[in-house]
């Protein structure tokens, strides 16, 4: 094996852009041959431990591959696409990069990523569950071509579970989880007074206080709680009851001291580190937090189910809008296509998978790698038990027309018409949020109005209609064209 330097997790994406290249092993100078070509892959060095991770699974690759060095340039993963568009504008491009969800779209908006149908064949297809590599559900074509690789399994990225402590539950008195908000807030309050300071009863996961979208999207269509837009009608929602309810349920927790103080300035792992010490009853979360938690407390009671839901009944199932979300691009830029695809078809075979399985936990694209093992495994059977009972097919504007495609990518620029700042601001000044979502809801309107006349004057498509599919059930699989 090679003699590395040091892995190093880069904190500056920006100012590595500018600085240059921001190596985690692997350079064109680092002893590679001189007739060797050189990937360059740029990435997110997340969950813990997947710096030394990808650069252990690419010395493999680099051996089975003797040509091709594979340089890693890291960054931080809310800065990962600046620092990959100063790579571009920089004439400093990836050859492979990561940019997921709607970090694609940016991307291929400008030009920067190369379709991959070329490199594709039909035993490469065959690697992935039937029917997901569809065009028209993939999340993964634009077009009808392939412009993205996936690495999780299509429904980690929408899944969200509910996650709770059994001991701390069962010393106030409580047998099982909340099954309704209502439920949640009292349980919380007396968990929290019995813990007396040592521990609280429940905390919204992260300072954007994301639960608010997650317990939300079992109220109101997944589109509402992510973006403000009910897509049955194409119209702003954001003052919708269910939207606004669960705002104010966590209002009121913050107001009367059940949540545990500061989550306003946690970042993305704070709540499973709480959790996994015992100062955490409950929480809502994406699944990755289940195994980060089995690390730190391997014997911890923890139980895992589907969230509650409002005392009046569920009003919608968590979405997966389509099969994978974006991650792996290769640069339409690279001058190595075709050794960039051997690195992509290396991160996107059975044996990384595996590997990546295994090490992290987390359920990938290729079901083949995991499914055997997670079924034996009582907190992944759990997860996939929540998966099956709680997520259903819903409409996705970006696949289904170009129009929704150019509306659904304005709006993504636009995160100040999201009402996560608004929502965090009325839990924690104790103000009503009615009135700051009725004003979010005029703003957007006003949005897609001037989105759709400036997409008009220049002959494009976009506008409500687009975002409307007036048939959908949010209780319901969406079956699209039908």
């Amino acid at each position: 094996m090679k003699i590395r330097p040091a892995l190093a997790v880069l904190t500056g994406a920006v100012a590595l852009a500018l600085s240059g290249c921001n190596l985690v092993g692997g350079s064109s100078d680092s002893g590679a041959a001189a007739d060797s070509v050189t990937v360059t892959v740029a990435l997110v060095p997340d969950p813990p431990g997947a710096s030394e991770f990808y650069r252990q699974q690419l010395d493999e690759f680099e051996k089975a591959n003797p040509g091709i060095t594979v340089k890693v340039v890291e960054n931080p993963s809310d800065q990962q696409l600046n620092a990959v568009e100063l790579m571009f504008q920089q004439n400093r491009a990836p050859d492979v990069f990561r940019a997921q969800d709607d970090g694609m779209d940016r991307m291929a908006a400008r030009g920067w990523i190369a379709a991959l149908d070329e490199f594709v064949t039909p035993d490469f297809l065959k690697r992935f569950p039937e029917g997901t590599m569809d065009p028209a559900t993939s999340g993964l074509h634009r077009d009808g071509k392939l412009m993205s690789l996936p690495l999780v399994w299509g429904q980690w990225s929408s899944l969200r579970v509910f996650l709770y402590n059994e001991d701390l539950l069962k010393k106030s008195g409580f047998d099982g989880p909340p099954e309704t908000w209502t439920e949640l807030e009292q349980m919380a309050a007396k968990v929290t007074a019995d813990g007396r300071g040592k521990y609280f009863g429940y905390a919204p996961f992260s300072a954007k206080a994301p639960a608010t979208e997650m317990l939300a999207g079992t109220a109101v269509p997944y589109s509402v709680a992510a973006g403000g837009i009910d897509y049955r009608t194409g119209k702003p929602a954001t003052s919708s009851p269910g939207l606004v309810e669960s705002v104010e349920l966590h209002r009121r927790m913050q107001a009367a001291k059940v949540m545990t103080p500061g989550w306003e300035s946690w970042d993305g792992s704070r709540a499973f580190k709480e959790f996994a010490a015992g100062k955490l009853a409950m929480y809502p979360s994406p699944p990755w937090h289940v195994a980060e938690i089995r690390k730190l407390s391997p014997e911890i009671k923890l139980g895992i189910t589907g969230l509650p839901v409002p005392a009046s009944g569920r009003g919608a199932y968590l979405a997966r809008k389509q099969s994978f979300s974006p991650l792996w691009s290769m640069s339409s830029q690279s001058e190595h296509k075709a050794e960039s695809w051997k690195v992509m078809d290396f991160l996107s075979s059975d044996a990384f998978h595996k590997a990546y399985y295994q090490k992290f936990g987390t359920l990938t694209a290729l079901e083949g790698a995991w499914k055997t093992e997670a079924e034996k495994n009582p907190d992944q059977a759990a997860i996939l038990k929540v998966a099956e009972e709680t997520l259903r097919r819903a409409p996705n504007p970006a696949l289904a027309s170009k129009g929704g495609q150019a509306i659904t990518q304005a709006l993504a620029a636009k995160p100040d018409l999201k009402y996560t700042d608004a929502a965090v601001s009325s839990i924690v000044k104790n103000q009503p949020f009615a009135p700051a979502a009725a004003k979010l809801d005029k703003d957007l309107q006003a949005f897609l109005d001037k989105t759709s006349a400036e997409l008009k004057a220049k002959g494009q498509e976009g506008s409500a209609k687009d975002l409307t599919f007036a048939g959908w059930d949010p209780l319901k699989d969406f079956t699209p064209g039908g």
